[in-house]
């Protein structure tokens, strides 16, 4: 028997391609959702609280239900009978939103309910937690789908198929008109297909689009991409497989120095005249070198980035080289970590860790690296404390200081998030003092942010202080709106501390739009600087406390951050609205947080609050 379960769109259950009957109640289809989308089997008391809150018997409403799945989903086995509740659908079951959330793109895109909301037209009465659950996913789900769409396009052009490539980028525009890199990668597109009309068209509709909603144009990354020519080697230079790798050489050295246009300007040439050398292999390092550099060097320059290493992979694919494929899949999938399309980045990271089991100790550490980042942003800190330490050890063991460095400072963070300040402090010490041994000023910006974070929590403002514009003259010398934002937020929760709430709103919305001056910065980082300027805003009952604890609630949801969801939560509960505290205890099930359920269980504000009033406390 194979069963088939839409739950993107209307709901709809298949078994051997016979649409079969809909339960009795909307509860089951909603049930069938929670069960299919959580990160843990629930406890049947959690079920029972979220669906039927309001039942005269709440466990005897949840076994009505259970049964009614059991029968929908094809027999008594499918779904567990203990004191946990999981699915177990079987064998070649198909489930559309775990292969939207887990499969290849190739397969996601061919889901009918790509781009449909979950449970569509599907409402019903549960508990304040559900609804907020189930809001949250839903933005999810719509993000992941747009992620998805992107990563076909891009796979689509880099299989020299420029027509369905523009197909998907439409639809990708079409699932979030707003989104700018959508609309660069649709010209992009058109532009392949060499349709010179098709791409003026284009550009016009973007910059009138944007106008119109911002008052403002488009960046120049929309016009970049319309270019139909190809950058080559200078004339005089010589052409032949020498030059390639010199240029690749000198453009790799320069971005490292910080020329960083100089350094494309190389990579680009060379990129280009390998692909006329008929040398798969130093074209594929070329291409590689390129979109790493755009990735990591470049602001703003991401969505290039990815269309190179696409590129890479499909060369990687005919030669056979799995070492360089595992790394274009870490890049990708760091790409979308940066995005908070979070389980996209864990597809790539997964197929990642398969071409390199068995490689290198270096590349293992960075994918491990990511891994663990990508898990501490949504909350999962046991999960990401395991890889961290894995990392940690085989970068040493690659005596690379720069990715033990890296490593330490991204640990450092999640300990940090944590309030296991002791541990924190030593990592972050070590990072830094490794920083500076690897002459690494481009980063070094970062781990001391984040120890000044540290001596912020435990009172130690002034040495805090310090370390903060410290931090912040190194993060704009390499003008990196990541450094400058975290920065930027620490001075805010100082001049909070002084009893300066104005100050630190406005310190706040400064590193909030540094966020937002480049495109491609870490969207983690957002909404970290989101939730201290709610903390702030809310202790003040500044005016458009409400509208920025939306923002961060709605950016939250779509990425599911659910440790930022919960403190959205928290905030609107603190602010008036009684049924938040449960919707935010709900939501926090799912983070591996031990000091955010202290708090919750203790009924006292979010961290970030409850910091910011001991800070106050302090400076009184």
């Amino acid at each position: 028997m194979t069963l088939v379960a839409h739950l993107l769109g209307p709901p709809m259950v298949t078994r051997d391609d016979v649409v079969y009957a809909a339960p009795r109640g909307k509860k089951v289809w909603s049930l069938f959702a929670y069960l299919a989308l959580a990160e843990r089997p629930p406890s049947r008391q959690q079920l029972a609280e979220l669906l039927f809150p309001d039942a005269e018997d709440p466990g005897s409403a949840l076994r009505w239900n259970l049964s009614e799945l059991r029968r929908l989903l094809g027999g008594p086995d499918t779904v567990g009978s203990g004191n946990t509740v999981g699915l177990r659908l079987p064998a070649g079951s198909v489930l559309d939103v775990r292969v939207l959330l887990d499969g290849t793109s190739a397969a996601a895109i061919e889901l009918p309910g790509l781009g449909r909301e979950l449970l569509e037209n599907v409402e019903i009465e549960a508990s304040p937690g559900f609804d907020a659950w189930i809001l949250g996913e839903r933005r999810r789900l719509h993000a992941v789908a747009g992620a998805v769409l992107r990563e076909g396009a891009l796979r689509r052009l880099a299989a020299g198929n420029a027509r369905d490539a523009v197909e998907l980028a439409t639809r990708l525009v079409s699932n979030d008109p707003l989104d700018e890199d959508a609309h660069v990668l649709l010209v992009r597109a058109f532009a392949a297909t060499g349709d010179e009309v098709a791409v003026e068209r284009q550009l016009e509709a973007s910059a009138d689009l944007f106008r119109r909603e911002f008052g403002n144009d488009l960046g120049p990354e929309l016009y970049e991409a319309a270019r139909m020519d190809t950058v080559t080697a200078s004339p005089g230079r010589p052409a032949g497989k020498a030059s390639m790798r010199a240029l690749v050489e000198s453009g790799n050295a320069a971005v490292l120095a910080g020329a960083v246009d100089v350094g494309l300007r190389d990579l680009r040439a060379a990129a280009d005249g390998a692909s006329d050398g008929g040398d798969p292999t130093q074209e594929a390092a070329a291409w590689f070198a390129l979109g790493s550099a755009l990735v990591h060097a470049a602001k703003g320059r991401d969505e290039e980035g990815s269309a190179a290493l696409h590129r890479v992979i499909a060369i990687s694919e005919e030669s056979g080289d799995h070492r360089l494929a595992a790394a274009c899949h870490r890049e990708l999938g760091y790409v979308e970590l940066l995005r908070a399309d979070y389980p996209r980045a864990q597809v790539w990271f997964r197929t990642a860790s398969e071409l390199a089991d068995g490689g290198d100790a270096l590349e293992i550490s960075r994918i491990r690296s990511v891994i663990a980042i990508a898990l501490s942003d949504v909350g999962l800190y046991d999960q990401a404390e395991r890889e961290f330490l894995a990392a940690i050890e085989l970068a040493r063991q690659a005596n690379h200081g720069r990715q033990t460095t890296w490593s330490l400072t991204c640990f450092g963070r999640a300990q940090v998030l944590r309030d296991r300040l002791p541990e924190a402090e030593d990592l972050l010490i070590e990072a830094r003092d490794l920083a500076r041994t690897e002459r690494w000023t481009a980063f070094l910006s970062y781990p001391e942010a984040l120890l000044a974070e540290v001596w912020v929590r435990q009172g130690r403002a002034d040495l805090a202080a310090e370390a903060f514009e410290h931090a912040f003259t190194l993060g704009c010398s390499v003008d990196d709106a990541c450094w400058e934002a975290y920065s930027v937020r620490g001075l805010g929760l100082l001049t909070a501390a002084g009893g300066d709430l104005a100050g630190a709103i406005e310190l706040m919305e400064d590193a909030l739009n540094r966020c937002l001056r480049q495109r491609d910065t870490h969207r983690w980082i957002r909404a970290y600087v989101m939730d201290a300027l709610c903390a702030a805003a809310v202790a003040a009952q500044h005016p458009r406390a409400a509208a920025w604890v939306t923002d961060l609630g709605s950016l939250a949801g779509r990425s599911g951050m659910r440790e930022f969801s919960v403190h959205a939560y928290r905030y609107r509960w603190e602010m008036g609205e009684a049924d938040a505290l449960d919707a935010a205890r709900t939501l926090a099930l799912e983070v591996e947080n031990d000091h955010l359920q202290r708090l919750l269980d203790a009924g006292r504000t979010p961290a970030l609050h409850d910091l910011l009033g001991k800070l106050r406390q302090r400076a009184d």
